[in-house]
């Protein structure tokens, strides 16, 4: 038409929008020119076939370098958008074939559990010898135990490894998170021994030498799996002569090596740097070219690096070089996991709480206060915390009440209080420390340390809690499940099968549905203590079926649609899927795959959460006060008025302003409670005596005023019993303290 209408401007730039029409749906280039070519040639074909000539009545020249324009520059786009979706389907390709790589290890390796389960068990009977009663040793009956916690490491392992690479392949980086301080030598054993081998003779092939044993800061299961892609490369050359690999740990002053070592057929020089490139592969058939470039990265978030040297025809071997424990390095990376942490310091005595904030900011840690128990409590309702301070001797609620609370799961967020079972809680108190000690124990505290808590406490605790293997305190939460009946929802008969197995073994009773319209109908035909449900099934999914029963309009009988505690299982965890679950009106949510544990916990909380009763809330002083030392008043005389190491550490907080502005308050509100105190005592009013003595207490201890700390405490132990203090004179000999230690104080404040 273009050349029909002799080249007129309209069909120019209609032909012009077709040739761009077909570059963009026509990938190859040359397949483009051809037919662009073919096409034009064949109109001017037909043109002077219809009109005996072919007009350029409108033809200008700009015409010819505006269609090489569009020409070349659209291929030029295309050809681009071609490569990208090339990279994509490579990067797709690749990714697929490294999870499933990674899938492959731990199969491999509960393949291997199952043989050894079988091996342990006696043999399958068959259906005749159903009274028949099998024996298992005791040792047996510890290796299956053994065999399936492995197990379900591995299976953890592989979940957090797969996590990484999705992340990695994402551009994020290694998440530093649940970095902790590992033992170099311990950490290669353990990858050794529990690596996938394909035959028994492998591990022969395998020599770890040390020479000096070293800490580093990361992650065990990522370092696993760094040392099995380095083991797996190096065994691909097993079947040379003479072939070995040595594993060597030692530290220097300077840095902490690792050297794995093969005797394979080495790297080219040019080559060795180029495999930790994604893709990249050399030699080699079935890999992907992401496993050495993942060690990298993994590498490199614990502040390392990672190198190649090799000799061709002899040796090929891999440097990990990881910065010392207490390196600047180190630090930085704690510093940036250490921001990531809450931490709530709750206590009556600004002072004991400005000392922790303090330490806490030096270590680079968010944090709250709570001035009282019941506060705690608001907090710890609401958010997240992993660590807890915790004083004792508080006012409206004593700090141990609180932890007792807590520990037990009640009355809090599902998802807070699984997370609450294992949070460290450590007591600050002035109490003495074997007093303190069994009431910690007691209440579920991992430690207490007594006041004033100093920096070198702080740095230990972090270190303990926050970078170190320990397991804190396992609530048992087993005698609520027993006897329950539990619905269990699922249209995979394997989850079904697995869970109803786990939940009977705790003495739970199992109906089952496969989807949620039979969920439906058996809540309406049976009572239930609580429902297993998954998300996705046909028929009906888990959030209508959730949203039906807590509508209630289904049912005529079943009468507890609103209260029924419902736990959803979702293979997706993202934050759209579980506001999802939660609009739906489910308690709470486990991701698949569901682990025994996890499980066991989290039905555990939520019933727990459903029957509670709200008594603890009701105790102010539940432990019995200590036994009293009738001698006080005989050495009263002879203990230190001021405690300057307090003092000092108030100090170092805020300097002299702070100190100045302490004092001030501690004198103006305890002139007012001597003079409160006296008119306590002449009215015999107990309460108010408790009340004061209380404050007393907490504010001489917190402001360093030790004497008049000793004998308040003294005569708190009276006051919380509703009895009046064993001296006639106990009131004169509290304001002749108090009156000492403000002329202490004044005198310390004035030099």
């Amino acid at each position: 038409m273009m050349l029909k209408n002799e080249w007129s401007i309209a069909w120019v730039m209609s032909s012009m929008g077709g040739l761009l029409m077909l570059i963009l749906l026509i990938y190859d280039w040359v397949l483009v020119c051809l037919i662009t070519t073919l096409g034009f040639t064949m109109a001017y074909a037909a043109v002077l076939f219809l009109d005996g000539h072919v007009s350029y009545t409108h033809f200008q020249p700009e015409y010819i370098p505006t269609y090489l324009f569009a020409l070349i520059g659209g291929i030029i786009v295309s050809h681009r958008q071609q490569n990208a979706h090339k990279s994509k389907v490579t990067l797709m390709k690749s990714l697929s074939g490294s999870i499933a790589h990674e899938m492959r290890n731990p199969l491999n390796s509960i393949t291997s559990a199952i043989a050894s389960l079988h091996a342990r068990l006696p043999k399958k009977p068959d259906s005749s010898n159903i009274a028949q009663r099998y024996d298992i040793s005791h040792s047996s009956l510890i290796s299956i135990h053994n065999v399936i916690e492995e197990s379900s490491n591995t299976l953890n392992r592989a979940n957090k490894i797969i996590d990484s690479i999705l992340t990695s392949m994402q551009g994020g980086e290694v998440t530093t998170k649940g970095f902790i301080c590992i033992e170099a030598v311990d950490a290669i054993k353990a990858a050794v021994n529990s690596f996938p081998y394909s035959d028994t003779d492998e591990k022969s092939f395998i020599h770890v030498n040390t020479f000096q044993d070293f800490d580093f800061l990361g992650d065990r299961d990522l370092f696993a799996y760094v040392l099995f892609n380095l083991l797996k490369n190096s065994l691909y050359y097993k079947n040379k002569r003479g072939f070995r690999i040595d594993i060597t740990a030692d530290s220097t002053p300077s840095a902490n090596n690792i050297r794995i070592r093969d005797t394979g057929p080495g790297i080219p020089k040019n080559k060795r740097e180029l495999i930790f490139d994604n893709f990249y592969t050399l030699n080699k058939t079935g890999g992907n070219g992401l496993g050495l470039s993942f060690c990298r990265r993994v590498v490199e978030s614990f502040g390392g690096k990672i190198v190649c040297n090799s000799k061709e025809d002899e040796w090929t071997e891999f440097i990990i070089t990881l910065p010392k424990y207490d390196s600047k390095i180190i630090q930085d990376i704690k510093n940036k996991i250490l921001k990531g942490k809450r931490i709530l310091i709750t206590d009556d005595h600004i002072g004991n709480r400005l000392i922790l904030a303090k330490y806490l900011l030096e270590n680079n840690c968010e944090y709250d206060m709570a001035e009282n128990g019941k506060q705690a409590v608001a907090l710890l309702s609401k958010k997240r915390y992993d660590l807890i301070f915790m004083d004792f001797e508080m006012p409206l609620l004593n700090g141990d009440n609180v932890v007792k609370f807590i520990r037990s799961a009640q009355n809090i967020d599902p998802s807070l209080a699984l997370h609450y079972l294992q949070t460290p809680i450590i007591g600050i108190t002035a109490l003495p420390k074997a007093e303190a000690t069994a009431r910690g124990q007691k209440c579920g505290m991992n430690e207490v340390f007594a006041k004033p808590i100093k920096r070198a406490d702080i740095n230990e605790i972090i270190e303990k809690y926050f970078f170190s293997e320990l397991s804190f305190i396992k609530n048992d939460q087993l005698e609520i499940i027993d006897g329950k009946h539990i619905l269990l929802v699922d249209d995979n008969e394997t989850s079904r099968k697995f869970m109803s197995m786990v939940l009977q073994h705790y003495g739970c009773t199992i109906s089952q549905a496969t989807n949620g319209r039979e969920a439906l109908d058996a809540l309406e035909h049976e009572d239930y203590d609580l429902v297993l449900m998954d998300v996705e099934m046909p028929v009906m999914g888990g959030i209508e079926a959730t949203k039906a029963i807590r509508s209630g309009e289904y049912f005529t009988r079943f009468s507890s649609f609103n209260n029924i505690p419902i736990i959803g299982l979702t293979g997706n965890t993202d934050e759209k899927s579980v506001h999802n679950v939660k609009a739906a009106g489910m308690n709470f949510h486990l991701g698949k795959p569901v682990f025994k544990d996890e499980l066991i916990s989290a039905i555990a909380v939520i019933l727990k959460n459903n029957t509670y009763r709200n008594d603890i809330m009701n105790s102010q002083h539940s432990s019995q006060p200590e036994e009293l030392d009738a001698k006080l008043w005989e050495t009263i005389e002879h203990e230190n008025i001021l405690d300057i190491s307090t003092i000092n550490s108030l100090k170092d907080i805020g300097g002299e302003e702070l100190i100045t502005s302490l004092f001030e308050t501690f004198i103006e509100e305890s002139n007012k409670l001597i003079c409160e105190l006296d008119d306590a005592a002449e009215k015999k009013d107990m309460k108010k005596f408790d009340t004061i003595m209380h404050t007393i207490k907490g504010s001489s201890g917190s402001i360093g005023a030790n004497k008049l700390y000793v004998l308040s405490r003294y005569i708190n132990e009276f006051s919380h019993q509703g009895k009046w203090p064993d001296n006639d004179s106990w009131l004169q000999i509290m304001k002749t303290v108090y009156a000492e230690t403000v002329k202490e104080l004044n005198h310390l404040h004035l030099h």
